[in-house]
């Protein structure tokens, strides 16, 4: 599923053997043309708006919609909807956005793959083990980032004026697709709709400023991590059907075609549902919640090779897609 813009209109759609189907319009067709729906663009606008948040807050209603559409539209034919409006588009006549560009939370965890905790830690990856499991560490270590953050493919990363040590960290992230709070573990699954690839793109002049304070050494999260564009998602949104083990997917970064990062989802420390389990105690998950789980070793921070302007990000997970920004200095 993605988010896409056509002229100036955002839409929800749904990418089919490399073309995108408009859901909403698709559907109100298939109500049509299979249901014999009178009121088919009124039942469509109700259950496929054209905001994946809202879509997401419909529920199985909205998903089985989509369902259908999938196995209803011929993305070879030139398909047209109910008011002769194009339905099916290539990618080149659409602009993908951020498949969640409204989120109400993003959250992030810190140190949470046993590579890139080796690698901090400057230590080999046995003895990060070792260490993880002698700590007894179980509760995640989480921070925010805000809405401002979040942009969609091809869309830029900036240098900031404030930051020279701009990096980079392909991440696994989970979208809330039902409402809830104090979920445990054991019940997570029916409150994800999906997974994306997720960069969390970090300031590390910023995380860990010169200070006089006597607490200097506290990594400042809400600068480090939380600056304009420093949150780029997608392509898309792949449902968790799609999906049945998060834990057994490639990872990497690549930076102008160089690989930076290449891991696994299943070297994460603190699984899917202990974090979830965590977030919601005593915090209310919204449909369209971002959660993004964590990184693999090869980050700038150890390495130094820092992003510049004119370098191309691309950070790919297995099965999600290839997630691909330009870096420029901001104006």
């Amino acid at each position: 599923m993605v988010t896409f813009r056509v002229h100036t209109e955002s839409r929800v759609g749904l990418v089919k053997d490399g073309r995108v189907i408009d859901l909403n319009s698709a559907y109100a067709l298939y109500l049509r043309d299979v249901e014999g729906e009178d009121d088919a663009r009124r039942i469509a606008d109700t259950f496929t708006p054209p905001d994946m948040k809202a879509f997401l807050r419909i529920g199985e209603r909205g998903l089985a919609a989509a369902r259908e559409v999938y196995k209803f539209i011929d993305v070879d034919e030139d398909a047209r909807g109910i008011d002769g409006e194009k339905t099916v588009f290539n990618l080149d006549e659409v602009r993908l956005g951020a498949p969640i560009p409204n989120p109400d939370k993003v959250y992030c965890l810190a140190v949470n793959y046993y590579s890139h905790f080796a690698e901090v830690m400057g230590v080999s990856l046995e003895e990060a083990k070792r260490r993880v499991k002698s700590w007894g560490l179980t509760v995640p270590v989480i921070f925010q980032k805000p809405s401002t953050s979040i942009i969609g493919p091809g869309d830029p990363i900036m240098i900031p004026r404030v930051s020279s040590k701009v990096d980079y960290e392909v991440e696994l992230a989970v979208v809330i697709g039902k409402r809830g709070k104090y979920i445990p573990k054991e019940e997570v699954e029916e409150y994800i709709a999906g997974y994306m690839v997720f960069n969390d793109v970090s300031f590390r002049d910023q995380g860990f400023p010169k200070s006089d304070f006597k607490y200097y050494k506290q990594i400042n999260w809400v600068k480090g991590k939380g600056l304009d564009n420093s949150a780029p998602t997608g392509p898309q949104l792949v449902t968790k059907d799609e999906i049945p083990n998060p834990y057994n997917l490639k990872m990497f970064t690549r930076v102008n075609g160089e690989v930076r990062q290449e891991g696994n989802t299943g070297d994460m420390i603190i699984k899917i549902p202990e974090i979830i389990e965590y977030l919601s105690n005593g915090v209310t998950l919204n449909p369209g919640d971002i959660i993004s789980t964590g990184t693999c070793a090869g980050v700038a921070l150890v390495s130094g090779l820092y992003l510049k302007p004119g370098d191309v990000v691309e950070a790919e997970i297995e099965e999600l897609g290839v997630l691909s920004n330009p870096v420029i200095r901001e104006p």
